[in-house]
């Protein structure tokens, strides 16, 4: 899994969508057995449509599950739910779908959605049911961000007592762990964000292309013998996993 594309936009709306999966379908085209999965929020969906309307349109399991556990509590459901999700089998999965239904008959009504991997097309050679790997993006909340601009390519961030300057011309961060990385941070992705310059993309150009992938990937890897072509090796003592430590029960609501 690699990042294709992302952008910073004003807000999560049906014209900013549109207009960024457009850009895409500029960039990619449509490749024969392209697939997108989503949240499936209805601003979502109608910038799919309109885009993409003949492609295969997925929901993230880990958003339905969300959806499904505020009207059905109980473990039950969502363990059925997730091994009907799982199974390739659609005699299976139509089973656990009844053994939903058993308990509740409108657990699984009027629902449409591509979100079990039996009704996966074969010609599509992707079979994940959640979307973490965007999360993961999703996840950097720029909101807590102070940006002083002193240009328009220069600014001074702050965030919970700490600073920092950004250049972005000279592509510069006064940040340890960007200057070793040397990828974009997110400092400059607030401040990109804060000023919304149209030629922002020639600030991420030189890291997210093909050309830089190619490189990223130009060596070669070390090959893995089986497991029993490994040298063995006495150790002192066994190896443990790290104790697990379960977070306190979220309170009830009244």
């Amino acid at each position: 899994m690699f990042l294709v594309a992302y952008a910073v936009l004003e807000s999560e709306n049906t014209k900013s969508r549109t207009w960024f999966l457009k850009s895409l379908e500029k960039a990619i085209g449509t490749p024969n057995g392209l697939v997108i999965t989503s949240n499936t929020q209805k601003g979502l969906e109608v910038a799919i449509t309109q885009v993409y309307p003949n492609i295969k349109h997925r929901e993230c399991i880990r958003h339905l599950c969300s959806n499904f556990k505020k009207h059905f509590r109980c473990n039950f459901f969502m363990s059925k739910l997730w091994d009907a999700t799982n199974t390739y089998s659609i005699g299976k999965h139509d089973g656990f779908l009844k053994e939903i239904a058993s308990k509740r008959e409108d657990a699984n009504e009027h629902h449409k959605k591509i979100w079990s991997r039996n009704k996966f097309s074969t010609l599509v050679k992707r079979d994940y049911i959640t979307n973490n790997i965007s999360e993961t993006f999703n996840s950097w909340n720029l909101g807590g961000y102070q940006v002083s601009r002193n240009s328009n390519n220069k600014a001074e961030l702050n965030y919970k007592g700490n600073r920092w300057d950004v250049i972005l011309d000279e592509k510069k961060r006064i940040c340890r762990e960007c200057q070793v990385t040397c990828l974009p941070c997110v400092h400059a992705s607030a401040f990109i964000a804060f000023i919304r310059e149209p030629s922002w993309d020639k600030y991420v150009d030189a890291y997210f292309t093909i050309d830089k992938y190619k490189e990223a990937y130009a060596l070669e890897t070390g090959l893995m013998p089986e497991k029993d072509q490994w040298v063995h090796i006495k150790t002192v003592g066994k190896i443990y996993p790290p104790i697990i430590k379960w977070p306190p029960e979220r309170p009830k609501k009244n």
